[in-house]
């Protein structure tokens, strides 16, 4: 998990007035199905991570959508679903979230445990949903969200990834030199991205995406 929630960190824009305001149109919400597949590579070891929408519902009489992460990696397998108002999101904007390690049992966080994770209390701590966690600060969308002001415009370029060769935005961001190569070509907006630790690039997407948990999760009690 901790590879996904660092690469996906890096999904981000620009700042200054004009630059950001273009930048961060790139954060755009994707169709309901949409998704976008990465290898990451952290300390020479390779995982996957895949970014999804895969549904949508009424929730208080609101639309929301089904954000899904899907990470694999020498550890074996994370899978997060969060139910948000819309994309991208911030942390306290999360309704409910659904999530499944390996062959354990989904569990389910609810309303009220989302309220506790938002004021820092437990469950919501490392390792719950918290700051470490799948529902917790660090995860893709809210990445987006939060972060796209701290990088500015390099350029355009033309980058090969495993997907294929894309015309890109290079941005950059000056505090700590992690780069990005966005695209309004696929979704969710990232082509690749590289760090001092870790890269990430595209593999593939597409439009047929569906929930990846499909048993009844179980409720997540107190701790």
């Amino acid at each position: 998990m901790r590879a996904m929630i660092t690469a996906a960190a890096l999904l981000a824009a620009t700042a200054g007035t004009a630059q950001a305001q273009d930048a961060c149109s790139f954060r755009a919400t994707p169709a309901v199905g949409s998704w976008a597949q990465y290898k990451t590579t952290r300390n020479g070891q390779d995982a996957s991570m895949r970014l999804a929408l895969v549904g949508q519902e009424k929730r208080d009489g609101k639309d929301a959508l089904w954000f899904e992460t899907v990470n694999e990696s020498e550890r074996g397998k994370m899978i997060s679903e969060l139910l948000v108002p819309s994309y991208p999101f911030e942390q306290g904007q999360v309704i409910e979230m659904i999530a499944k390690r390996g062959d354990q049992p989904a569990m389910k966080m609810s309303g009220s445990m989302m309220g506790m994770m938002r004021q820092g209390g437990q469950p919501g701590g490392q390792g719950r949903g918290g700051p470490g966690g799948p529902g917790g600060r660090g995860n893709p969308a809210m990445s987006w969200a939060s972060e796209c002001k701290s990088f500015t415009v390099v350029g355009s370029e033309s980058v090969t990834v495993p997907a294929g060769n894309f015309t890109v935005t290079h941005l950059r961001n000056p505090a700590d030199s992690n780069d990005v190569w966005v695209s309004r070509e696929v979704p969710f907006g990232l082509i690749k991205a590289a760090s001092s630790r870790m890269t990430l690039e595209l593999t593939g997407s597409g439009k047929d995406a569906r929930k990846s948990i499909t048993e009844t999760p179980q409720e997540m009690s107190g701790m």
